[in-house]
């Protein structure tokens, strides 16, 4: 699962991290035979020069045996950073050709938690893999060939003891795998709660249910604390484990070796003891390796699980497929709606039932109806952001199925029902996108004079004022005013509003209404909105009522045939006196 996602200069960094680990493994099996060395010097009585010359070598030995250990740990760090960087960027671009349907899916707050700390979870596994892998049967082999000569009682005891570690450890990591692997939707669970207490905040504390959504966080946190305590408890039985055996090895080693030299002569009980240090020590680091390999495999059962969530995100294939087509519609700035019914997927109910329109060139649309009766479905449908279940829609004279996305969304200028503000500046949230760069300051200050956003030239440093992360430093009207001088700024042929005007005082409303019908000339427009008085200035307008069209005309038209248009103009009316 992780390899196919490796690059050319990632698989430069592994073989080289491979080079080193080798080096390092065959100067950590060299320093043994220094040991053996200054040993037989020691004991045979040599010069102290020579064993100064033994034990120089053997310093040197091991300093590059630490150079190599560096090396091939900043190599396995370059691998997995880049193979990290690549995930990140794969899940961002994936999940950004998402639709509402694809989202379904997967909630926000998991999606966050998998291109983040999941992301993380792999790169920490994969470079302590990368060199456990290589290093441990390297190092296995290279020792089982320097002491196949030994006597076979110590065989037997490291034999027993590598038998003894791999139950133990089989054993631990088996219960310990499956808390390894709640983990991460535990944590999926407290990020949703934080995520639900910070931006639902004003209306927690305008119901005073603080108490309510603490107990809830508490319990995320209670299920997250009570599974890694017992996961911690079988954990930290494995380095115990591991080193104590390791020291009753080494005793038992020991006390084989004083059996034999007791019983062994004189002459050779010199050799026999030089056997019994070099022994040890490749013992030492056989069961060293082994220890390192049980706590990949142990942290494998978190990063495999990270890994799988991760591809599923990768391997999720949209419900809406991209299309291929990007060149130029048959009808240009037109946008038709040809027996169209849709209901959303997993329900029976129709939202939308057998609409038909057209909306010519330079023409404007308002939508308008009671609440739930599909307008923000029908805005969301022109959108691709789902397919209509029957019938067509087309936008320049061309099925939006076959647009690729990023086509179809040149074609078109969108102002949602809730604005969104980026952090940057003025400049910066106004003209934004794929257009920017051609979007001049007179561009952008003719766009906020379009839409009416004058507060803007009375801003401390105009175009360069910062505006906070989702706007928090404006009001909801200066916001909604600064989406529609986005949209306009992206000078496309088809300007979508959704319920723009919301926000906006009566005054400020028809200003900016007028505004839009003498400057954007010529272009597309499709308005949905619930007051009367927005849309009754437009070339046709639509009347939904629980999913069907019920009206459409002109102003004058529906006020005379159009039962559902006549009680909403009525009520409107009755309000506002």
């Amino acid at each position: 699962m992780i390899l196919k996602y490796l690059k050319p200069r990632d698989w430069a960094c592994i073989l080289a991290c491979g080079v080193l680990i080798a080096a390092q493994a065959w100067l950590d099996l060299r320093i043994p035979e220094y040991m053996t060395a200054v040993t037989e010097a020691v004991v045979s009585g040599l010069p102290p020069s020579e064993v100064y010359d033994v034990g120089v070598d053997m310093l040197i030995c091991a300093f590059l045996s630490i150079c190599a250990s560096l090396s091939a740990g900043f190599m396995a760090a370059m691998a997995s950073v880049s193979l990290c960087r690549t995930l990140r960027q794969l899940q961002f671009d994936k999940v950004g050709s998402f639709t509402p349907e694809d989202l379904g899916h997967f909630t926000i707050d998991s999606l966050i938690i998998r291109g983040t700390n999941d992301v993380s979870q792999i790169q920490r596994f994969f470079a302590m893999a990368l060199q456990t892998i290589m290093r441990t049967p390297i190092l296995t082999v290279w020792a089982l060939v320097k002491i196949s000569g030994a006597q076979w009682e110590w065989t037997a005891v490291t034999a027993g003891g590598a038998v003894a570690m791999a139950v133990s450890m089989a054993v631990i990591i088996t219960m310990s795998r499956p808390y390894y692997r709640r983990v991460p939707r535990l944590t999926d669970a407290i990020n949703r709660r934080a995520l639900e207490h910070f931006t639902g905040l004003r209306t927690i504390r305008a119901y005073n249910a603080e108490r309510f959504q603490q107990e809830a966080f508490e319990k995320a946190s209670d299920d997250m604390m009570e599974n890694c305590i017992v996961m911690w408890k079988w954990s930290s039985l494995l380095p115990a484990v591991s080193f104590g055996i390791s020291n009753l090895l080494l005793v038992a080693i020991y006390w084989v070796g004083a059996v034999l030299l007791s019983s062994s002569a004189p002459e050779d009980q010199v050799t026999l003891f030089s056997q019994m240090i070099v022994f040890s020590s490749y013992a030492t680091l056989m069961l060293g390796s082994f220890v390192r390999l049980a706590f990949m495999i142990q942290f494998s059962n978190r990063a495999m699980e990270s890994m799988r969530r991760i591809g599923e995100v990768l391997d999720h294939e949209p419900s809406i497929p991209d299309g291929s087509f990007d060149g130029d519609g048959t009808d240009p700035g037109t946008v038709e709606f040809d027996h169209v019914s849709f209901k959303y997927p997993g329900t029976d109910r129709y939202v939308l039932r057998d609409v038909s329109f057209k909306v010519p060139r330079g023409s404007s649309l308002a939508v308008t109806g009671p609440t739930g009766s599909g307008k923000s479905t029908l805005v969301a449908l022109l959108l691709r952001r789902y397919l209509p279940t029957e019938g067509e829609i087309r936008v320049d004279g061309v099925d939006i199925r076959e647009y690729r996305r990023s086509a179809l969304n040149e074609r078109i200028g969108y102002v949602p029902q809730r604005s969104t503000m980026l952090s940057g500046t003025v400049r910066e949230n106004v003209s934004y996108g794929s257009t920017a760069e051609a979007r001049s300051d007179d561009d952008v200050r003719w766009a906020l004079r379009v839409s009416m956003a004058d507060f803007v030239e009375g801003l401390p440093q105009g175009l360069d004022s910062d505006v906070l992360e989702e706007g928090r430093n404006l009001s909801g009207g200066q916001r909604q005013r600064l989406a529609i001088a986005r949209a306009v700024c992206k000078d496309a042929g088809i300007i979508v509003l959704d319920d723009p005007f919301s926000a906006l005082d009566y005054a400020t409303d028809k200003g900016l209404r007028e505004a839009m019908a003498s400057e954007l000339e010529g272009r597309t427009k499709v308005m949905v909105s619930q007051r009367i008085g927005s849309v009754m200035d437009s070339d046709r307008i639509l009347v939904l009522d629980e999913g069907e069209a019920v009206g459409y005309g002109t102003h004058a038209e529906l006020s005379e045939g159009c039962d559902r248009y006549r009680q909403m103009l009525s009520l409107q009316k009755g309000a506002s006196q």
